[in-house]
């Protein structure tokens, strides 16, 4: 083992003996966890019944590390530009080396975290990580190739301004967190922010935010827990940058009252709606409760209770749902819906009655059992591929779960009672205090 990497799985004789655990699921006792010196901690999972190895994993930065609301998209637009050359590698060597035995890098921003997953068959990990360490180390940021990346960045951000979806999200975070807050702005910036971020500013975010510290790396498939490590120390080990600690409030205040937006869309024929207000995040205990709740509302079968009433019953809604967004911070909670522009209200109407129904009574058994059965008979489901193995064991990490969450999955779920439903529901559903947000044609004053 190098002098650098510590072995951190759980001991033998404190992991769960091999009958008490399903083969198929990763857990303290077939992930194997090893730690850098600079921080980067490394879990390796063998899977050799597929020739592919995936990578998956985040960096601790993101758009929470934008310095100002006129930098919004920054960290999105730093992680966009990296593979756009490097001191080693043109744009086109980057790719063409990529596409030369069939892989796939990806790199992304988001508010926390900026992510990036590869794929590629085993005997070509090496350069997957050789290309990854590459982009994220040392890209050069030309300005000829920055501006390409800008061009695409304002065409997205044009493509939003008329898109129904996309354009509701927007007000509705702004409706849902105040002035201020990092959730009010969007992740993928405005187009007078596209248009200011230099050159400079680009360079100097990635110069004091990219840092090994904290970073995680899942390797998932046909390779050695030990070859995985060796490749990671050598291609990430001397890696020794810092970024300055964060320090930054995410609690968001309660929604007092109804607050309305309506973005007019022409051309349109259907409105989008989201109504909701700020969440839990998936740290918070009642995690796995609330998912539960929001199950049984708006997602198991046809869209849940407002699929039943809206779509089934009523033929009001091209789609409606429900969903929590929380990760690392208190994400909105939201019901999301295609509807009639001559029928938002009724949908409204519907969609309050059901948030009632939800606080004022318990869950019928029949109701919350079926859910049970789908949570906990959809998770192998989950994990057919290398990537939905790597995609698990990364939430676990992330959200501070333990190792051994997924064996412990079926007890926590059928320990879920109408009570803990009805709770949560009570702590996060509320019919007369919410953000309404609507994008589509033209609705006049009556909504």
């Amino acid at each position: 083992m190098p002098r650098n990497v510590t072995y951190r799985s759980k001991p033998l004789h404190r992991r769960a003996t091999s009958h008490t655990r399903p083969p198929s699921l990763p857990h303290s006792g077939n992930i194997a966890c090893f730690s850098l010196t600079n921080g980067i901690n490394l879990y390796a999972y063998e899977n050799f019944a597929s020739p592919s190895v995936v990578v998956n994993g985040y960096l601790n930065v993101g758009a929470l590390d934008e310095p100002t609301p006129a930098k919004a998209g920054l960290a999105g637009f730093v992680a966009d530009c990296l593979t756009r050359g490097t001191q080693h590698r043109t744009y086109e060597q980057i790719y063409e080396q990529i596409e030369a035995v069939g892989a796939s890098l990806n790199i992304y921003s988001g508010m926390f975290t900026t992510g990036f997953f590869a794929k590629s068959l085993a005997e070509d990990l090496p350069l997957m990580l050789d290309l990854l360490s590459d982009v994220m180390r040392h890209p050069t940021f030309s300005e000829a190739e920055v501006e390409k990346e800008r061009a695409e960045w304002l065409t997205d951000l044009h493509e939003r301004a008329n898109s129904t979806r996309a354009m509701c999200s927007l007000i509705f975070h702004e409706m849902c967190y105040p002035e201020g807050h990092p959730y009010h702005y969007s992740t993928d910036g405005y187009l007078e922010t596209a248009q200011a971020i230099t050159l400079d500013d680009v360079r100097r975010f990635h110069a004091m935010f990219y840092a090994p510290s904290g970073m995680c790396i899942v390797i998932v498939g046909a390779v050695k827990s030990e070859r995985a490590r060796d490749l990671v120390e050598a291609h990430f080990g001397e890696w020794m940058a810092t970024r300055p600690a964060r320090n930054i409030n995410l609690d968001a205040p309660p929604i007092s009252g109804r607050r309305c937006r309506h973005v007019d869309i022409p051309g349109k024929s259907q409105t989008a709606l989201l109504l909701g207000a700020p969440g839990p995040s998936q740290l918070d205990p009642q995690w796995l409760t609330c998912a539960m709740m929001n199950s049984i509302l708006g997602q198991f079968g046809m869209y849940g209770r407002l699929g039943e009433r809206a779509r089934k019953d009523e033929g009001l809604v091209y789609y409606i749902g429900s969903r929590f967004e929380g990760g690392l911070g208190p994400g909105p909670w939201n019901i999301h819906a295609g509807v009639n522009p001559g029928a938002v209200d009724r949908v409204v109407e519907i969609v309050r009655a059901e948030m009632r129904r939800m606080r004022e009574r318990k869950v019928k058994s029949a109701e919350l059992d079926d859910n049970k059965a789908y949570f906990v008979g959809s998770l192998p489901l989950q994990m057919e591929t290398n990537e939905g193995i790597a995609g698990q064991i990364l939430n676990m990490v992330r959200f501070r779960r333990g190792l051994d969450w997924l064996l412990e999955y079926p007890d926590r779920v059928y320990a879920i009672t109408a009570a803990d439903v009805q709770a949560a529901a009570q702590r996060w559903l509320d019919p007369d205090h919410h953000a309404l947000a609507t994008a589509g044609p033209a609705m006049g004053d009556g909504k």
